[in-house]
């Protein structure tokens, strides 16, 4: 069986107002995966579910085979989701941040990572976080996701405020890590844009 996620008539509804219905969907192991659709489509509401962060929905989601409502704690070791705003301690500078983060996933920071390097986070490691742009903030979550390497990456919007170049070396990374390291990548991301990475299946929440 190569199926990682499979859904079965998943709906999910926010004050009765409907975010999908019957959603069938299935992501195949060690595959990337794009979720796209128009802002309130769902794709984030989608991504939080298969990540187990939101366990109100109708239907079945199963991850190996196992109904993700009854997941043991390990799925979360296995899985990383990455809103679309970076979420950081505010009162720490992004070293102590990502130190502190690869502690729960227990994973040692390379902090002369060429990655590090290509995304010019050296010279702001032990800046605040609340003196680094949106764009800084954002590139040390994506440093830190790829520097982990977890069985699945789920990102939301993992291109929002990084310029083009960036988003180059970044997908070069996504890529790199899909077919060295076997790590599945599930991302959303509406805008028309041409990738480094194959995408092996989408889906369109506008049309489900």
């Amino acid at each position: 069986m190569d199926e990682l996620f499979e859904c079965n008539k998943l709906s999910k509804s926010y004050l009765n107002k409907k975010v999908f219905e019957n959603l069938e969907l299935k992501i195949r192991k060690k595959s990337i995966f794009q979720v796209c659709g128009q802002n309130g489509s769902g794709k984030t509401t989608l991504l939080k579910i298969l990540s187990g962060l939101d366990k109100d929905y109708s239907g079945t989601v199963n991850f190996n085979n196992k109904e993700i409502q009854n997941i043991e704690n390990d799925f979360y070791k296995d899985v990383l989701f990455l809103p679309s705003v970076p979420s950081f301690y505010n009162d720490l500078s992004l070293r102590k941040n990502l130190e502190f983060f690869s502690k729960i996933y227990q994973n040692n920071i390379n902090f002369d990572d060429d990655l590090m390097n290509l995304l010019n986070l050296k010279k702001i490691l032990n800046e605040n976080i609340t003196n680094l742009s949106d764009g800084q903030r954002k590139k040390g979550q994506l440093f830190f996701a790829i520097s982990i390497s977890p069985k699945v990456l789920i990102f939301d919007e993992p291109f929002n405020f990084i310029d083009d170049s960036t988003q180059e070396i970044i997908q070069n990374y996504i890529k790199k890590i899909n077919n060295n390291r076997d790590s599945t990548i599930i991302f959303s991301d509406n805008s028309i844009r041409s990738y480094q990475f194959e995408i092996n299946r989408k889906v369109d929440l506008k049309n489900v």
